[in-house]
This record gives C-alpha cells, sequence and structure tokens, in this order.
C-alpha cells in the first residue's frame, strides 16, 4: 500500500446505520460507507488502514469524533456520516478488504468483500 486517503462527504440526522461498500478499481480500493454518530458534535476518521501483505488482506478501520469546530451547543440526534476512504497499492490490489466501525467499543465488523 503507498497511500491512503478519508474523507466525510455527509453528516446528517439519522438512525443508527453502519453499512460500507467496497469497489477495486486499477491500483486503488475505495470503500464507501455510512457510520453513526451520537450527537450532531460527532463526525468521521480514519482510526486505520492496514494492509497484511501475506494474507492479502486490507483492513479499514472507521470511528466516530468530535468535529473541532463543534462548540458547546450539539444536538443530541443521532447523525449518520457518510464518508470515502481510498488505499492505493503498487503491485496488485488486496484478495480482501475488512471494514470494521468503532464506536469506542472495540469495533464491529460492517463487511468483507473478496476479488
Amino acid at each position: 500500500m503507498t497511500d491512503s486517503t478519508f474523507t466525510v462527504t455527509d453528516v446528517s440526522s439519522g438512525t443508527q446505520r453502519d453499512e460500507a461498500s467496497v469497489a477495486f478499481d486499477g491500483d486503488t480500493v475505495t470503500v464507501e460507507g455510512t457510520i453513526w454518530g451520537a450527537n450532531g458534535c460527532k463526525t468521521g476518521e480514519l482510526l486505520s488502514a492496514d494492509y497484511d501483505a501475506e494474507a492479502g488482506e486490507l483492513t479499514v478501520v472507521v470511528g466516530t469524533k468530535d468535529r473541532e469546530d463543534a462548540g458547546g451547543g450539539c444536538t443530541q440526534a443521532i447523525v449518520e456520516v457518510r464518508y470515502r476512504a481510498t488505499a492505493t497499492f503498487e503491485g496488485g490490489l488486496p484478495d480482501a478488504v475488512v471494514v470494521t466501525h468503532d464506536h469506542g467499543d472495540g469495533g464491529k465488523e460492517v463487511t468483507t468483500v473478496t476479488q
């Protein structure tokens, strides 16, 4: 793995949704997903993107954190945080991608995709 990126694409009111999809394209793996936050001050963050070359497996762990610009007033409603994570590879893509969401409880596997 030569590079990884993470972008929050949207934060809006919602429910406790944890979902992710994985796409393999050229030298890039793209994960698009939704993780939920406990209140309106939450946003997403990439906790880790680890590639195990021997196993041929990329593990992407996404969590939530307080927004830096949140201030003191936060809605108490659940938010859905949509995100896009990418990992770029040299010499071939991984055989499998595991996506985990961690709400501070050690994490939960959301999806595993093999190509």
